[in-house]
C-alpha cells in the first residue's frame, strides 16, 4: 500500500493514480461499475438502519446521492452515451474507487469509516459540477 492510514493527502493520491490507469479501460470501468452499485447498496441499508444520529444520516444521504449521480455519469461512459475530458474521467474515476475501496485513509468499518469517503466524493463532485450540470440535461 502507497498511503499512511489516516492520511487523506496520500491515500487521495494513490486512488487518483490508480484512476488514471481505468481512463478509457471498458473492462475495468465495467468491474468498478458493479462495485460502486454494490456499494450503493449497502450505504442504502446503513441510512434505512435505525443506527446513527440524524446528522449522520444526513451525511450519508449526501453520500448517497452524490455517489448515485456520479455512478450515473460513470454507466454513460461505459455505455458511450456521455464523454468527457480525461482528467474529469480521471476524477470520476477517483471518487468510485475510493467509495469502494474497504481501506482508504479511515477504513470502512471503523465508526467514521464513511466520513473520508464522503469528503472525497463531495470534493471531487464539486470539482466536476460543470460536468455533472451538463449530463444532467442530457438526460
Amino acid at each position: 500500500m502507497e498511503f499512511v492510514p489516516g492520511d487523506f493527502k496520500s491515500a487521495y493520491t494513490y486512488f487518483h493514480r490508480q484512476a488514471l490507469a481505468l481512463v478509457g479501460d471498458h473492462k475495468a470501468q465495467e468491474d468498478l461499475l458493479i462495485r460502486g452499485e454494490v456499494g450503493l447498496a449497502h450505504l442504502t441499508k446503513d441510512i434505512a438502519s435505525e443506527e446513527g444520529s440524524d446528522i449522520e444520516r444526513e451525511a450519508e444521504l449526501v453520500l448517497y446521492f452524490q455517489l448515485k449521480q456520479l455512478l450515473e455519469m460513470l454507466r454513460a461512459l461505459y455505455q458511450k452515451r456521455f464523454s468527457m475530458k480525461e482528467e474529469q474521467e480521471q476524477l470520476l474515476l477517483t471518487a468510485v474507487l475510493y467509495f469502494t475501496s474497504p481501506v482508504d485513509a479511515l477504513p470502512d468499518e471503523n465508526v467514521l469509516g464513511l466520513f473520508d469517503d464522503a469528503q472525497i466524493v463531495e470534493s471531487i463532485y464539486e470539482e466536476l459540477a460543470a460536468d455533472v450540470d451538463r449530463f444532467q440535461h442530457l438526460e
